[in-house]
């Protein structure tokens, strides 16, 4: 397999992330929810021509929390089956080891059926010390419009971030908040009203009255508009994420109840 790197610097620092969505029935670009990084770490964003049909050129990139692009992006060239091509973006000469942002991978030019199916996506977070992956998630083509997320465990050195994103040009209104295993809501919740292109985030902290470990859920109540959500769980001293990140199960794009990209 042949594979192009793409890697550049950024030049800014870099907050919480969002990118372009609609509501659609056809299949569309592939995207993804916001993934945290911190300045140790380099984020990766793959792409694959799944045999045996080629994949069309497209613009990888990355995005910041009010859709503007940050870092390096690239048009890539056209694929043949079976070839890949990954853009980097290394953070550690713009924020400390212990600084921690959110970051939204761009695959934009996927606007057909054909293409979508042969341009396969995936974004990975790589420890700038060993070069180990330590997450690794897919990209999807629609999310369903309530995100439902299982139990995840957080002890009393990590914490749980629960991200959601206003996809343009559609806003994001509801309720951001945590549930226990018995379903009583723990912590805070917050309100969400973003406009198209915003992101936020809502945070619980490990430890406490949560005690040494917890199993906790991540709950996302959406009133209106396309909210795309992820959770993530991160070490408290070093703000990586390691192996514990968490999109909502992505749905067919020709379900009617489907946010298609």
């Amino acid at each position: 397999m042949k594979q192009y790197t793409l890697t550049s610097a950024l030049g800014v620092f870099i907050a919480l992330t969002t990118a372009n969505v609609t509501l659609a029935q056809a299949p569309g670009p592939t995207s993804f929810p916001m993934v945290g990084i911190t300045g140790a770490q380099t984020l990766q964003l793959n792409l694959v021509a799944f045999p045996p049909t080629p994949c069309s050129p497209v613009t990888l990139g990355f995005q910041n929390r009010n859709g503007v692009a940050v870092g390096p992006s690239e048009t890539t060239p056209t694929l043949q089956p079976g070839q890949s091509v990954s853009l980097a973006l290394n953070l550690s000469s713009f924020i400390g080891a212990d600084q921690r942002v959110e970051l939204l991978p761009t695959v934009a030019g996927m606007d057909g059926a054909a293409t979508g199916a042969s341009c396969v996506a995936s974004v990975e977070v790589i420890d700038n010390a060993n070069g180990v992956t330590m997450v690794l998630a897919p990209g999807a083509v629609g999310y369903p419009p309530n995100p439902a997320f299982g139990m995840l465990g957080v002890t009393s050195n990590q914490t749980v971030r629960l991200n959601v994103v206003a996809y343009p040009p559609t806003p994001c209104l509801g309720t951001i908040s945590w549930g226990d295993m018995n379903g009583t809501p723990i912590g805070t919740s917050l309100q969400v009203s973003l406009s198209p292109g915003q992101a936020t985030h809502l945070d619980l902290p490990g430890g406490g009255a949560l005690g040494q470990r917890a199993d906790v859920r991540p709950v996302v109540t959406v009133t209106g508009g396309a909210c795309i959500a992820s959770a993530e769980v991160y070490n408290n001293e070093t703000k990586a994420t390691r192996a514990v990140y968490y999109p909502p199960t992505p749905c067919a794009p020709s379900s009617t109840s489907c946010v298609a990209f």
